[in-house]
């Protein structure tokens, strides 16, 4: 059991105490506590329980420690499968309804009774929700808007979680000899930002005998994660696994495995203007190869590799992220692809917390955990003044932790650089958190909504425009403030937000959380065609946050970005140099 899992069962409980209307609001925020204390704790879990190394750790006491040992130990722990056994059924349903908390759960299951989502659906039609002390026609509109939500993102997980799940089982499977190659396929692969499910694709050598097939499907049946068995043969097998995300392995020879691989992670609108070329060209293509067909008969064009496929299509390489039909096969017909930006490309993180707000690190462990990971500036972005509920920052907050910047930079003697960075509140009506003359003193802005979610798309773009305008604003965070599978977001006009962005000189953000990936990845491209520049920020919470990173260069790739339309490749002098620029240019318009 890694870190993640573990709070992840944490985060449950307190969850699951919440729905108990007799449980102490105390231990349910000890849960929490523990939740976040043990994602920001460093080094492997499992050999910190066996070293017994937990003790003294803020936020684990000792009874969340026998947790934590518990889960570790068993991969499961006792009182939360009694919770779960207790709870009912409706009451989960429910908490996955955007905007509705214990509170109201607790008294919507106590007044009405309801026993599924559908009757609730249809006690709010009745105008029965509406009756609940303390509730109303507008939330009862609201619980409506997320059940509709809930229906349109039915059986999706997100990107993150499907990820670990194939993680996992791709690792297991690579340790058997029979097999020679192994990948992930679908929309995983295509770094979709949320999936249905999870295909797999392995090969064994062309002369292997038939046992070595079944060998590998009965391991892959048998892993600890999988709760049932749907389909078993030596070419398919399906299974769900604990997170309800169902999984599809296929086993090929080796020799048709470019093919598979490449039929099996799509998408479906990429393959129908690539097999048009290929029947344009004389050839078929499917999941057992690409075939040259002459006077009737089909000849198999021998492909080692996926590229094998395209470069016999006279195309240069498609990236799988790419492969969704927005122009990908005529452009790769033109040789005019772009090369797409690479973990290695990656110079500097530009959206972090520390203790001074919300963040579980302080600003020196931050850095060390950027200069572990190879980076050599970090841009801090502590939350400003009216992000109270985070500990936003006041004007004297702000001046302190620039005091200790400037002390840590003195140390590091230009080894490594910390950027003065804020992540500032767009209020109500567009104004930002700071008075300019404070908003000076930071190398750059990153301006975000975090409140009144609620106003109309006029009202909320032209909230934004005006943040834009503001000659101190250096980059849009979450630009939609989507919550993947959990809140569709503010409604705006993203078009005229990206062109007052360009016309402003304005970066706008992929936030890489994997809960937001926001700015979505057909936005990235409309943004990359305006010339827009997209810094990735991690949004990172703890130095673990940092790696996510990872999430938000996906969404970069599907957008098309190369390297230089990313401002975190630029080494410290460049982006220093760059913030600079980009404010005296706006300062003097």
């Amino acid at each position: 059991m890694d870190k993640a899992q573990v709070a992840s069962m944490l985060e449950e409980i307190a969850t699951l105490l919440a729905l108990k209307p007799e449980a102490s609001v105390f231990e349910l925020r000890a849960y929490e506590n523990a939740a976040r204390a043990l994602v920001s704790v460093d080094g492997d879990l499992n050999q910190l329980v066996a070293e017994k190394k937990l003790k003294g750790t803020p936020g684990l006491g000792p009874t969340m420690i026998k947790r934590v040992e518990e889960a570790v130990q068993n991969g499961k722990i006792a009182f939360l499968d009694e919770l779960r056994a207790e709870t009912p059924a409706v009451k989960l349903e429910m908490m996955r309804i955007p905007g509705v908390g214990p509170k109201k759960i607790n008294a919507i299951y106590d007044q009405l009774h309801v026993t599924t989502l559908a009757e609730l659906e249809q006690a709010c039609k009745d105008d029965k929700v509406a009756k609940i002390p303390g509730f109303g026609k507008k939330t009862q509109e609201k619980i409506l808007q997320g059940l509709a939500f809930l229906k349109q993102h039915a059986d999706r997980f997100r990107f993150d979680v499907a990820f670990a799940e194939a993680e996992r089982i791709r690792t297991a499977l690579a340790t058997l000899p029979e097999i020679v190659r192994l990948e992930v396929a679908g929309s995983l692969r295509r770094r979709r930002e949320t999936v249905k499910d999870i295909d797999m694709v392995a090969s064994v050598d062309d002369n292997a005998p038939e046992e070595a097939r079944e060998k590998i499907m009965s391991f892959f049946t048998t892993q600890p994660t999988v709760i049932s068995i749907t389909g078993k043969g030596t070419t398919k097998s399906s299974v769900v696994v604990a997170s309800g995300i169902a999984m599809d392995l296929r086993v090929v020879s080796d020799s048709q495995f470019p093919s598979t691989l490449h039929h099996f992670t799509g998408s479906r609108e990429h393959h129908i203007p690539l097999r048009r070329r290929a029947q344009n060209m004389g050839m078929t293509i499917n999941d057992y190869g690409l075939f040259k067909i002459s006077e009737g008969n089909e000849e198999l064009v021998p492909c080692h590799e996926e590229r094998d496929i395209y470069a016999a299509l006279k195309l240069d390489y498609i990236a799988p992220e790419l492969r969704e039909d927005t122009g990908e096969i005529d452009a790769a017909a033109q040789h005019k692809l772009p090369k797409l930006v690479e973990q290695s490309d990656m110079r500097g993180i530009l959206h972090a917390h520390s203790t001074y707000s919300d963040g579980q690190k302080t600003l020196r462990e931050m850095v060390e955990g950027c200069i572990e990971r190879g980076y050599s500036y970090l841009g801090i972005t502590d939350h400003s003044k009216a992000a109270a509920y985070a500990g936003g920052l006041s004007e004297e907050d702000v001046r302190r932790q620039w005091a200790e910047i400037d002390q840590i930079n003195a140390e590091l003697q230009g080894r490594f650089r910390i950027l003065k960075g804020i992540e500032c509140d767009i209020l109500k009506d567009g104004a930002l958190d700071f008075p300019d003359e404070v908003l000076a003193g930071f190398d750059f802005v990153i301006a975000s909504i975090h409140s009144n979610f609620n106003l109309s798309p006029e009202e909320q773009t032209q909230r934004m425009l005006k943040a834009i305008a503001n000659p101190y604003t250096s980059i849009i965070g979450h630009p939609t403030g989507r919550i993947l599978l959990g809140r569709a977001g503010y409604t705006l006009d993203m078009e005229a937000v990206i062109d007052a962005a360009a016309e402003q000189g304005v970066c706008i953000e992929i936030n890489a959380h994997p809960s937001r990936l926001d700015l979505d990845w057909r936005l990235v491209r409309k943004a990359r065609e305006k010339g827009l520049k997209v810094p990735l920020g991690p949004d990172a919470h703890s130095i673990d946050g940092l790696d996510d990173v990872f999430y938000g260069l996906g969404i970069a790739r599907k957008g098309w970005l190369s390297a230089d339309d990313v401002p975190n490749t630029y080494a410290t002098e460049q982006i220093i140099a760059f913030f600079q620029a980009q404010r005296k240019r706006r300062l003097s318009q």
